[in-house]
């Protein structure tokens, strides 16, 4: 018996075949939808952490030069925002890169000096990409640095 399919069944089985294309369609639309979202997502908390480590990086660099050039004439407001800053950086920084950041404000010798704790920090905030950045390579400044005597 051969069947033969009339005009009817071919419109069915078109808007039948229509309906899976439009939802296989509306399925990969979703997917890709939600992957873009996930990978975006995952681009801006990398962007929120490289703001935070530039941050955390500005308040090192802070502390260390009051801290260095704190005198014991200066206000009572200016020592209570180096303490701040000091228990600030307590609660995020590796023990010894805090203990290094401390002698290097208290008693800096060749090997612990605050240039010294400028590359630790760096290396511990850009991990991989910190280079090879050596404390002879920053620049720093002082009265009479670089003038001939």
């Amino acid at each position: 018996m051969i069947f033969t399919l009339g005009l009817p069944e071919i419109c069915v089985g078109a808007l039948v075949l229509a309906a899976l294309q439009f939802l296989a369609a509306l399925l990969i639309s979703e997917r890709l939808k939600a992957s873009l979202q996930k990978e975006n997502a995952v681009f801006l908390e990398g962007l929120k952490w490289d703001l935070k480590v530039r941050e955390q990086a500005a308040r090192v660099a802070e502390y260390m030069a009051i801290a260095r050039d704190l005198k014991p004439t200066d206000s009572t407001e200016e020592y209570r925002k180096i303490n701040r800053l000091s228990w600030e950086l307590a609660m995020w920084l590796p023990e010894d890169i805090y203990r290094a950041m401390t002698r290097a404000i208290t008693a800096p010798d060749k090997v612990t000096n605050p240039l010294s704790v400028a590359i630790e920090v760096r290396r511990l905030l850009l991990g991989k990409a910190c280079g090879n950045l050596t404390q002879d390579d920053i620049a720093h400044h002082a009265p009479g640095i670089g003038k001939k005597g």
